[in-house]
Protein backbone atom coordinates (compact mmCIF):
# COMPACT_ATOMS: atom_id res chain seq x y z
CA UNK A 1 0.00 0.00 0.00
CA UNK A 2 1.31 3.29 -1.18
CA UNK A 3 1.54 6.05 1.75
CA UNK A 4 -1.01 8.07 -0.61
CA UNK A 5 -3.42 5.41 -0.19
CA UNK A 6 -2.72 5.04 3.56
CA UNK A 7 -3.19 8.60 3.63
CA UNK A 8 -6.71 8.35 2.40
CA UNK A 9 -7.91 5.22 4.05
CA UNK A 10 -6.85 7.31 7.30
CA UNK A 11 -8.82 10.50 6.07
CA UNK A 12 -11.80 8.34 5.17
CA UNK A 13 -11.87 6.78 9.10
CA UNK A 14 -11.31 10.17 10.49
CA UNK A 15 -14.08 11.66 8.26
CA UNK A 16 -16.41 8.11 9.62
CA UNK A 17 -15.09 9.46 13.31
CA UNK A 18 -16.78 12.79 12.60
CA UNK A 19 -19.93 11.50 10.90
CA UNK A 20 -20.75 9.71 14.04
CA UNK A 21 -20.31 6.50 12.33
CA UNK A 22 -17.28 4.90 14.35
CA UNK A 23 -19.01 1.73 15.39
CA UNK A 24 -18.28 0.79 11.24
CA UNK A 25 -14.19 1.11 12.21
CA UNK A 26 -12.82 -2.00 13.09
CA UNK A 27 -9.90 -1.34 15.53
CA UNK A 28 -8.20 -4.01 13.85
CA UNK A 29 -8.57 -2.22 10.48
CA UNK A 30 -6.52 1.00 12.01
CA UNK A 31 -3.87 -1.34 14.03
CA UNK A 32 -3.32 -2.66 10.83
CA UNK A 33 -2.27 0.21 8.97
CA UNK A 34 -0.59 1.36 11.67
CA UNK A 35 1.80 -1.77 11.40
CA UNK A 36 2.16 -1.16 7.81
CA UNK A 37 3.34 2.60 8.34
CA UNK A 38 5.66 1.16 10.89
CA UNK A 39 7.38 -0.81 8.73
CA UNK A 40 7.45 2.01 5.57
CA UNK A 41 8.83 4.01 8.34
CA UNK A 42 11.82 1.45 9.11
CA UNK A 43 12.49 0.85 5.78
CA UNK A 44 12.86 4.56 4.61
CA UNK A 45 15.06 5.43 7.70
CA UNK A 46 17.37 2.24 6.54
CA UNK A 47 17.07 3.58 2.67
CA UNK A 48 17.56 7.10 3.80
CA UNK A 49 20.53 5.51 6.12
CA UNK A 50 22.22 4.28 2.70
CA UNK A 51 22.06 6.96 0.47
CA UNK A 52 24.35 9.64 -0.68
CA UNK A 53 23.00 11.56 -2.99
CA UNK A 54 21.37 14.64 -1.90
CA UNK A 55 18.49 15.20 -4.28
CA UNK A 56 17.29 11.20 -2.73
CA UNK A 57 18.49 12.13 0.65
CA UNK A 58 15.84 14.74 0.50
CA UNK A 59 12.63 12.87 -1.24
CA UNK A 60 13.38 10.13 1.64
CA UNK A 61 13.60 12.95 4.46
CA UNK A 62 10.12 14.27 2.83
CA UNK A 63 8.37 10.71 2.48
CA UNK A 64 9.85 10.19 6.15
CA UNK A 65 8.29 12.96 7.77
CA UNK A 66 5.20 12.15 6.00
CA UNK A 67 4.86 8.96 7.24
CA UNK A 68 5.33 10.34 10.54
CA UNK A 69 2.50 12.45 10.93
CA UNK A 70 0.58 9.58 9.11
CA UNK A 71 1.53 7.53 12.56
CA UNK A 72 0.55 10.10 14.23
CA UNK A 73 -2.80 10.36 12.70
CA UNK A 74 -3.20 6.65 13.23
CA UNK A 75 -2.15 6.53 16.55
CA UNK A 76 -4.43 9.01 17.84
CA UNK A 77 -7.37 7.48 15.57
CA UNK A 78 -6.86 4.39 17.76
CA UNK A 79 -7.15 6.13 20.72
CA UNK A 80 -10.77 7.23 19.46
CA UNK A 81 -12.14 3.89 18.09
Amino acid sequence: MSIKETAEKLRKYKERLRSGKADKIQPEHVEKVLAKLVAKEADLAQELSKTTKEGKRKRLEHKLETVNELIAKARWLTTQV
